[in-house]
């Protein structure tokens, strides 16, 4: 093919200064479910006279509803687009996966996952120009695609043929959108519902003009790119409208010359290439090369106007080091904070690499060393539980390795495990050690006060408090991959959501048993029962992420409700019992109120957390709780009340008088000055009288008892004693 380039670069010069550099998208792509994501495109189209130059140009995309775009895609290893040229953009692709797998050819540029041309079709795109100008684009920043005239999810969206004029503000009657979905009153819209197409046609848009400009691409390596240590890389490039060839042979424009520059040395010239065939180069790992490409003709000339290409990329260093299996446990298993130890397997070590491991202040590393040893385990002792550990490997001069790892802590709690919110009063749950917040929002506040049950072993400390929208807190314990895991807990409901459309079929789930914190196994619900304007509510329990199985009896507003909820690994049986015989504490378990077996195909590996949640407005009731244990035996979690009839004192100097008591006023004594926690019950283990104080004597007024014979217990830095009280 001959061309008169002179002439060419006259016309060149007068259009150019018409064109004002229009570059235009013609088609974004989301193939549809039978196709992978990785398929998905941009395609862009110069409908000018002559080549657009497209450094510092980019593609930036808009997120579902984003005001700011969250991606981008530089245009700028493109160079000149030539005239009529079509340039294919795949989110990802190779020969084995992606967009050429699918359509059969390689696209003009990989914009790499999660990039800009990577959308699922509820997303806005524009192409901007070097000085960040909207140039052209599709859809409308700040709206999320989904159900507007601007959806191409499953499908695609291609730019009419009669429309080749960029603009900043989109235009749904210059395209045609197909999708899955229906959505009316859109122009763009082929049908409704629009069927998403099968003849996806990237490279070849309907409006395209044939363009008779001379292109040059490298297209790899792209520039700016990082390779992974090797000794040579291969270079690969096409040529449009110029036919390069054995020097003066027949129908032969001319060829390529080319250059090789290391770092900042000289560029070297490399031998003319008479053909457009992959080039293979020497490279040596830890350096940086730019490679510049041109058309010259037969006279090696560069041809008029200049066609090159300039792509420079860097080879890393090798890293040796591989890292393997990371593990951590407890030194120790107690129910305060304990240390936890990890490793880091590795093999590749000893390879004259000197590496420098990192790890918190406070944590020691010891085990095998990389530096000298080729295959071992590095050790680190002295971590803090519930604070994970943030260890790094960087190796030194003739290496690229940089390692960032972390050491989980693990959960050293043993059973059972018994919470008695013994937080200061208004801070918050997720703010202590043992739990943990998920999402965000309003959080579970520690509330002074307590909730007992007749019969069981009287509350101390504080309880918790939460309600409607806000934040989950999670405890972490041991792995129970067998067996039984049970967790109790004291609950008050003092009111129920507030929101404008009720969950009246499932109300909310408020806590949980759970083998991970992204979803949960066994669920406990509050439903008011029949609506928000009574007083009475039924508790659900199971598996299931709705329509749970609730109980047949209601329960009021402020009683105090003892609740069991368990989950057996052995048969996947999940099981809730609700205000159980007393009869039954710190023996076997009676039968559950509710039960049922977890059909589920992805049942838990283990039970590991037990989750308290806050839904929303519509589903939470206002919630008090207290007093929760969870173990692996039944007895654990349901303690007696042993005041209730048995007396005994551990506490030195421990004494009452007068006793019986005759004007509503009795002393209590010790010989230390802690504090202590008075709590008074009637014969039937319900509490009558709670306060507390701090020094060796204090009189304690009882005028709101009636006359009759009581159990008195206090507790004294965990020693207690209890006495029978007679008020007449």
């Amino acid at each position: 093919m001959k061309k008169n380039y002179i002439f060419t670069f006259f016309v060149t010069l007068f259009i150019s200064g018409l064109s004002f550099g229009q570059v235009i998208i013609t088609e974004i792509a989301d193939p549809d479910g039978t196709v992978p994501s990785s398929a998905r495109y941009i395609e862009i189209y110069n409908p000018t006279n002559s080549a657009v130059d497209l450094v510092g140009w980019s593609i930036k995309r808009w997120t579902n509803a984003n005001t700011t775009t969250t991606s981008s895609i530089d245009l700028t290893p493109i160079g000149n687009l030539g005239a009529g040229i079509v340039y294919v953009i795949a989110a990802q692709s190779s020969s084995t996966s992606g967009f050429e797998p699918f359509f059969g050819f390689a696209p003009d540029m990989i914009g790499g996952t999660g990039g800009a041309a990577d959308s699922n079709g509820d997303d806005n795109m524009a192409i901007f120009d070097a000085s960040d100008n909207i140039i052209d684009i599709f859809g409308v920043p700040g709206e999320d695609g989904s159900g507007t005239c601007h959806e191409f999810e499953n499908g695609r969206a291609e730019r009419k043929a009669s429309d080749t004029a960029a603009s900043s503000t989109w235009n749904e009657a210059d395209w045609n959108v197909w999708a899955d979905s229906t959505v009316s009153g859109c122009t763009s819209h082929t049908n409704s519902p629009r069927s998403a197409p099968t003849d996806f046609d990237p490279g070849t848009w309907i409006g395209e003009t044939t363009s008779s400009e001379p292109s040059l691409t490298i297209t790899s390596p792209a520039d700016g790119s990082t390779i992974a240590s090797t000794s040579s890389v291969d270079v690969s490039l096409s040529v449009s409208n110029f036919t390069v060839g054995a020097l003066n042979g027949s129908g032969v424009d001319g060829h390529i010359h080319w250059t090789l520059q290391q770092n900042s040395d000289a560029a070297v010239t490399q031998p003319m290439k008479y053909d457009t065939n992959v080039e293979s180069i020497t490279v040596v790992p830890g350096n940086s090369y730019t490679i510049y490409m041109e058309l010259v003709d037969n006279s090696h000339t560069a041809i008029t106007p200049a066609v090159n290409k300039t792509v420079t990329f860097s080879v890393a260093l090798p890293c040796d080091l591989i890292l393997g299996d990371m593990a951590s446990t407890c030194d120790t298993t107690t129910s305060g904070i304990d240390t936890y130890s990890g490793t880091i397997a590795f093999t590749g070590g000893n390879t004259g690499i000197a590496y420098t491991i990192s790890a918190p202040n406070g944590v020691t590393v010891g085990g095998d060393n990389p530096d000298t040893i080729a295959e071992g385990s590095i050790t680190f002792s002295g971590m803090t539980e519930y604070i994970e550990s943030l260890i790094t490997i960087v190796g030194g001069a003739g290496s690229s390795c940089d390692f960032s790892k972390t050491l989980a802590s693990p959960t050293c709690v043993s059973f059972p495990i018994i919470e008695h919110f013994d937080y200061s009063v208004s801070s918050t749950l997720g703010s202590q050690n043992a739990w943990n917040m998920l999402n965000s929002g309003d959080e579970m506040l520690v509330a002074a006060g307590n909730l007992d049950y007749t019969g069981l072993e009287a509350s101390t400390g504080s309880k918790i408090t939460f309600d409607e929208t806000g934040s989950e807190t999670y405890t972490a314990f041991s792995d129970v991959t067998d067996g039984t895991v049970y967790a109790s807990f004291l609950l008050k409901v003092t009111g129920f959501q507030t929101g404008s459309s009720i969950d009246l079929a499932d109300g909310g789930y408020i806590a949980a048993l759970a083998g991970s914190a992204s979803g949960y196994d066994a669920r406990l619900w509050v439903r008011p029962n029949p609506d928000t304007s009574g007083t009475t509510f039924d508790i659900g329990y199971g598996v299931e992420s709705s329509n749970p199985t609730f109980t047949t009896a209601t329960y009021a507003l402020n009683d105090v409700i003892f609740v069991v909820m368990s989950y057996n690994m052995d048969d996947l049986t999940v099981s809730t019992w609700i205000n159980p015989d007393a009869a039954s504490f710190e023996g076997t378990a009676p039968t559950a109120t509710i039960s049922g077996v977890d059909s589920d195909t992805a049942a838990p590996a283990a039970i590991n957390l037990f989750v308290l949640r806050q839904d929303s407005n519509n589903e939470t009731p206002f919630i008090e709780l207290d007093a929760l244990r969870i173990s692996t035996s039944w007895a654990d979690v349901t303690p007696n009340d042993s005041t209730a009839s048995i007396s005994n004192n551990t506490i030195a100097g421990f004494s009452i008088y007068p006793n019986p008591i005759t004007n509503h006023m009795f002393t209590l004594t010790s010989a230390s000055s802690e504090e202590k926690s008075v709590t008074v019950f009637n014969l039937l283990g319900k509490k009558v009288l709670e306060t507390r104080f701090s020094g060796i004597k204090s009189d304690i007024n009882v005028s709101t008892i009636n006359a009759g014979i009581y159990i008195l217990k206090v507790t004294e830095s965990g020693k207690t004693a209890t006495q029978k009280l007679v008020i007449r």
